[in-house]
């Protein structure tokens, strides 16, 4: 086993602060490349957090003694970063999405298993204390099976969030807006503790009156799953002043409220049980804390040649689910299996 993985971050702006934060901390990896087209970007990162700074992709590429690149770059330059990182002979932590379209996660996956390099997909809210809970709790059977569900972000994104990064708002380079940028960890989330979705119905829209973006802000789905349980999902980034992600579980025998401030579970006999978990603050709090986590997985996982927490194949279902609900407008559409 390796003493210690050489990192390397590719994409220095806003959610790289965490993953140099969990670098830092790691004792499983040092940091050795910091790399953005926006090479003062790079060398903001690497003064905060180490690393040498370059704009140069195929310098790090290149680099013998990196054995792990995070990707946390604009959605649409996923696949081709993701995919030449691996046929480079690098591991890779990538941020979410996986892709904008089905059709190209399932490229990413084909060349994860041609190389058989490892690939994990960011969805660390499956680690906040909450999620673990309540998936500990459906996997029990304490309070019987998942009869039904409720998912509810509420969030605040004006003109000026997309004004900053040339890239969001537009369906071409960030592939939509509220679904696939703020809610995708719900909607990860949803699937991943009430099993896969089967089908659904959606409308999706541009409901603000602003001219800043082209993308949805707001959509409202129903969702079957493969288990015959159903859910609802309310999904906005026009709620000022809020910022909400919550989902609820109706059990045979319990309610189960997930949330980033804790879970709940009320029961068919009365008793209110709130398990609190520490939280984030601030102006990104909504990225939770679980950051460090999942690295940390990823890390062991490379290190000792085991499954990583989120494959290519678990962060598709999103992917899928996001293109279903863009395409539905109202109608039924049927997800495919894999």
């Amino acid at each position: 086993m390796k003493e210690k993985l050489g990192v390397a971050v590719v994409g220095c702006g806003a959610v790289s602060k965490n993953h140099g934060k969990a670098i830092s901390a790691s004792k499983q990896a040092v940091l050795l490349w910091a790399m953005d087209i926006e090479k003062a970007k790079a060398e903001a990162f690497s003064a905060t957090y180490g690393g040498m700074p370059t704009d140069d992709w195929q310098q790090v590429l290149s680099d013998r003694n990196v054995d792990v690149i995070h990707i946390v770059t604009p959605h649409f330059t996923h696949p081709q970063l993701a995919i030449e990182a691996m046929q480079a002979g690098k591991d890779v932590f990538l941020e979410k999405p996986l892709a904008i379209h089905p059709s190209d996660g399932r490229r990413i996956i084909e060349v994860t298993r041609r190389t058989g390099r490892k690939l994990n997909v960011c969805f660390q809210n499956r680690m906040n204390d909450a999620t673990i809970g309540a998936r500990q709790i459906i996997t029990s059977g304490e309070y019987g099976k998942i009869l039904s569900a409720s998912a509810l972000v509420r969030w605040d994104r004006h003109g000026d969030y997309y004004g900053k990064s040339p890239w969001r708002g537009k369906y071409a380079t960030e592939g939509g807006g509220c679904i696939i940028n703020q809610s995708i960890h719900t909607i990860d989330l949803l699937q991943y503790l009430c099993g896969r979705v089967v089908s659904l119905s959606a409308l999706d829209g541009h409901l603000r009156d602003a001219t800043e973006y082209e993308v949805d802000d707001s959509a409202m789905v129903n969702f079957t799953f493969a288990s015959g349980a159903t859910a609802v999902g309310y999904f906005t980034n026009c709620a000022t002043g809020f910022k909400t992600a919550r989902m609820e579980l109706v059990l045979e025998k319990a309610v189960v409220t997930v949330e980033q401030q804790g879970l709940t579970v009320d029961t068919s006999d009365g008793r209110h049980v709130f398990t609190p978990a520490e939280t984030a603050h601030g102006e990104k709090s909504e990225w939770g804390l679980s950051h460090g986590r999942m690295i940390e997985a990823f890390y062991t996982a490379v290190r000792e040649d085991k499954p990583v927490p989120v494959d290519g194949l678990a962060a598709l279902e999103a992917v899928k689910i996001i293109a279903a609900i863009q395409y539905s407008k109202g109608k039924t559409v049927q997800l495919q299996e894999r």
